[in-house]
C-alpha cells in the first residue's frame, strides 16, 4: 500500500504480534530434556515436547543464518532475551483452565523468574533447518494443557480491586492428587486461563526513557497454542512436536530521507494520541486504563541519527534510510494518531531552523481523508519528498514484517482463515453474500443465516453496532465438532421489535477473532434496502429531489420532467460462468395516468425520467415504486406538484 501525505502527520500505534502453532507427533526416541529444581532426571510423570521456532531468531549463543538479499528484520528485531512459556492444564479438555508451571529460557543466567511456583529451566538452540530454533520442554503429565508463550517481557501487570495496575506476581501452580489415574483431582492453580488472558504489559510512562517507554530491542513478541495437549496417557511414548512462530508486538517505522534534497534534518520522532499499552492474548492496545476508557499519550520522543540522512553511494547504497526509527503498539484509525517529526531545516546555505512537522496516518481519496489502523507486525517506511518550514511532503508505504514468509508453507493449525470466501450454510432466508464477501440481509421477522468457521482455537465472537443504530441482529454459536481442529456454527437473527425504523438499521461487523494470536475476521451484514435514489441535474430543469424524504417536486406544467439516478442491487447465482440478476423496474402506483415513467432499467445503475402529462389541479401527488430485480426490495418515491413558475413579463 502507498499513501501520499502533504504537509501532514502520520498517525502510528504501536502493533501487537500475532503468531501460528501447530502440532503433531512423532515415534522418534526420547532425549532427556534438563529437570527442573529438585526434580530427578528421569521422573515418569514428566514427559518431553520439543518447540520449534520457525523465526529468523537472533541468540546470543549461534550466529544468525547468513541469507540473500536485505534482511527485512535486523539482528536486534530478532533477537530473543527471555521466553516464558506459562502452561496451564485441566482435568477434561473443555476446561477450565488454571496456571500448572512455567517454563523459561534465559540468555543471561542471572535475570529472574518466577519464584515459588513449579518452573523449569531450557535451552534455545539453532535448529537442525535454516532459520529455526529449538528447545526441549519436559512437561507434567495428567492433564490436558495449552500453551502460552511471551518473549522479552517477563512482568505482567493487571488491575486491582481497586481499578489500579499493577504488576502481577500471584502465580500458583496446580496440585494433581493422582496423575493418570481416574481418581486424580486437581487444586487449581492461580491464575486461571481466563484472568491470565486480561494480564498486559505495563503503561508507557510520556515522560519515562526505558526500554517500556521507548520501545528498542529486545522487542516483545507473544504466541500461544490453545488446542488442548493431551498428556493423561502414562503409557505413551511418544514426543510432541510444538511449533510457532513468534510475531512482533509492535509496529515499526523507518524514515527515508536526503536532507541535502528535502533541506530537512530529522533529529527526533514521537507519537501523539497513541495507545500506552497491549494485552498480551489478544493483541489488544490499551488506553492508560483500558481498551475503551482512559487517555490516549503523547510518545516520549526517540533520537533519530542524522547520519543515515545522506545521498546514497555505491559502496553504501542505505544512507538514507534510517531503519527502525521509531516504534509503537497498534494505533486504532479512530484515534487519529500521528506522528511528530523534529528537527531542523535549512532555510539557506549558512542558517537553520528548528521545525516540527504533523504526519497523520491518514489515506486521502478525492480529497476526503480516511484514518487507517496501524497494525502489529507490519512496517511503514516514512519517504521524504519535500520540505518547507511549514509543511513536509511524503509517501507512506506500509508492508508485511515477516521474514522469510517463504519458508513458512505450513498451514498455521491454530488459526483460522480469514481469506477463504465467506459460504451461507443451506437454509438461510433472506440472505445473500456480496461479491465483496459481505452480507445483505432482509429486516423481516424470518430473515436469518448460518454460517461455519473452523478453527484450532475458541474464537471470540460479538456483533459491533454503529452508534445510531437500532441493535437488530442476534448472535449465536454452537459447536458443530471437536477434533484437531473445531468446526463452529455462527447463527445470525434479525430482532423483530427492531425492525420498525429501517433508516436505523445500519451496517452490523460479525467480529470473529482469535484469543491466541489476535487475529481477526470482520464479516459486515447489510440492511438489504431498496434501490439507491438520486437526482440526474438538467439545465434548466425546475425539478427538485429530497434524499432524506424521497420526495420528488415537479412544475405544474405539461409535460414537464424529472430525471433520477436508481442504483439496484446485483447478484450472482455463482455458477461459471456466473448468471447475473441485475436492474430495476418503476412502477407509477394506484392507477395514476397523468405521470408516466421510462422503461425499467437492466443494468446495476440506470436513470429513469418521470414526465407529467397534462397539469394538475393542487394539491396534487403520486408515488413511484422502484424494485430491485435481484433482491426484490422496493424504494418508494413520492411526487409533488409544485406551482409553475410564472413566465417573466415581456
Amino acid at each position: 500500500m502507498n499513501i501520499k501525505n502533504k504537509s501532514l502527520l502520520l498517525a502510528a500505534g504501536f502493533l501487537l504480534a500475532a503468531s501460528t502453532l501447530f502440532v503433531s507427533c512423532t515415534n522418534e526416541s526420547l532425549t532427556e530434556a534438563p529437570a527442573g529444581p529438585d526434580e530427578p532426571d528421569n521422573d515418569n510423570s514428566r514427559t518431553e515436547v520439543q518447540l520449534i521456532l520457525k523465526n529468523n531468531l537472533t541468540l546470543k549463543t549461534s550466529v544468525p543464518a547468513s541469507r540473500a538479499g536485505d534482511a527485512i528484520a535486523t539482528e536486534d528485531e530478532n533477537f530473543i532475551k527471555t521466553l516464558d512459556v506459562y502452561v496451564f492444564g485441566s482435568l477434561t479438555e473443555d476446561g477450565p483452565y488454571t496456571f500448572q508451571e512455567l517454563h523459561y529460557y534465559r540468555d543471561d543466567a542471572s535475570l529472574t523468574h518466577l519464584t515459588g511456583i513449579k518452573s523449569f529451566s531450557f535451552d534455545l538452540n539453532p535448529g537442525a533447518e535454516a532459520n529455526t530454533t529449538t528447545g526441549l520442554l519436559k512437561l507434567t503429565k495428567g492433564l490436558f494443557v495449552k500453551f502460552y508463550c511471551i518473549a522479552n517481557r517477563t512482568q505482567l501487570y493487571g488491575v486491582d480491586a481497586a481499578g489500579t495496575l499493577q504488576p502481577y506476581d500471584y502465580f500458583s501452580s496446580l496440585v494433581q492428587t493422582a496423575p493418570g489415574q481416574s481418581a486424580n483431582t486437581v487444586t487449581p492453580g492461580v491464575p486461571t486461563e481466563t484472568n491470565f488472558l486480561k494480564l498486559q504489559t505495563q503503561l508507557i510512562n510520556p515522560e519515562g526513557a526505558t526500554e517500556n517507554d521507548i520501545f528498542v530491542s529486545p522487542l516483545p513478541m507473544t504466541g500461544a497454542y490453545t488446542t488442548p495437549l493431551d498428556l493423561t496417557d502414562f503409557s505413551s511414548a511418544t514426543r510432541a512436536q510444538i511449533g510457532f512462530r513468534l510475531s512482533r508486538m509492535v509496529a515499526r517505522f523507518d524514515i527515508v530521507n536526503v536532507a541535502e534534497e528535502s533541506r530537512f534534518t530529522v533529529e527526533g520522532i514521537s507519537m501523539s494520541n497513541g495507545r500506552s499499552a497491549s494485552r498480551f492474548f489478544p493483541i489488544e492496545p490499551l488506553k492508560t486504563k483500558d481498551e475503551t476508557n482512559g487517555d490516549l499519550i503523547t510518545y516520549p520522543e526517540r533520537k533519530v541519527k542524522p547520519d543515515m540522512q545522506h545521498k546514497p553511494t555505491d559502496a553504501e547504497p542505505k544512507l538514507n534510510i534510517t531503519q527502525g526509527a521509531f516504534y509503537t503498539w497498534p494505533s486504532l484509525k479512530d484515534d487519529g494518531g500521528y506522528l511528530i517529526l523534529k528537527g531542523m531545516y535549512d532555510i539557506n546555505m549558512s542558517e537553520s531552523k528548528p521545525v516540527m512537522y504533523k504526519i497523520p496516518f491518514k489515506q486521502m481519496v478525492n480529497g476526503v481523508g480516511t484514518y487507517i489502523e496501524v497494525n502489529y507486525n507490519h512496517r511503514y517506511t516514512i519517504e521524504i519528498t519535500k520540505a518547507d518550514p511549514l509543511r513536509l511532503e511524503v509517501n507512506l508505504k506500509v508492508t508485511d514484517w515477516e521474514e522469510d514468509v517463504e519458508l513458512d508453507d505450513y498451514t498455521p493449525d491454530n488459526d483460522f482463515d480469514r481469506n477463504t470466501p465467506l459460504t451461507l450454510e443451506t437454509g438461510a432466508v433472506g440472505a445473500y453474500v456480496t461479491d465483496k464477501g459481505q452480507v445483505t440481509l432482509m429486516p423481516e421477522a424470518a430473515s436469518e443465516f448460518a454460517f461455519v468457521m473452523g478453527s484450532n482455537a475458541t474464537l471470540k465472537s460479538e456483533l459491533v453496532f454503529q452508534d445510531g443504530s437500532e441493535e437488530w441482529l442476534e448472535l449465536a454459536s454452537a459447536p458443530v465438532t471437536r477434533a484437531t481442529s473445531q468446526n463452529t456454527k455462527y447463527t445470525v437473527t434479525t430482532v423483530d421489535a427492531k425492525l420498525a425504523d429501517v433508516s436505523k438499521l445500519l451496517p452490523v461487523i460479525i467480529r470473529l477473532t482469535n484469543p491466541a494470536s489476535g487475529m481477526r475476521k470482520d464479516i459486515k451484514v447489510f440492511a438489504t434496502k431498496g434501490p439507491e435514489v438520486t437526482l440526474v441535474k438538467e439545465e434548466g430543469n425546475t425539478g427538485t429531489f429530497d434524499a432524506q424524504t424521497l420526495t420528488a417536486t415537479i412544475e405544474n406544467t405539461a409535460g414537464k420532467t424529472i430525471k433520477l439516478h436508481v442504483v439496484s442491487e446485483s447478484r450472482s447465482d455463482g455458477a461459471e460462468p456466473p448468471s447475473i440478476t441485475t436492474g430495476s423496474t418503476a412502477v407509477v402506483d394506484g392507477g395514476i395516468t397523468w405521470l408516466t415513467v421510462s422503461e425499467n432499467v437492466d443494468t446495476a445503475a440506470g436513470d429513469y425520467t418521470l414526465t407529467l402529462g397534462d397539469a394538475q389541479t393542487l394539491p396534487a401527488e403520486a408515488t413511484v415504486t422502484f424494485t430491485s430485480k435481484a433482491s426484490t426490495v422496493a424504494t418508494t418515491v413520492k411526487v409533488v406538484l409544485k406551482e409553475a413558475t410564472p413566465a417573466p413579463a415581456p
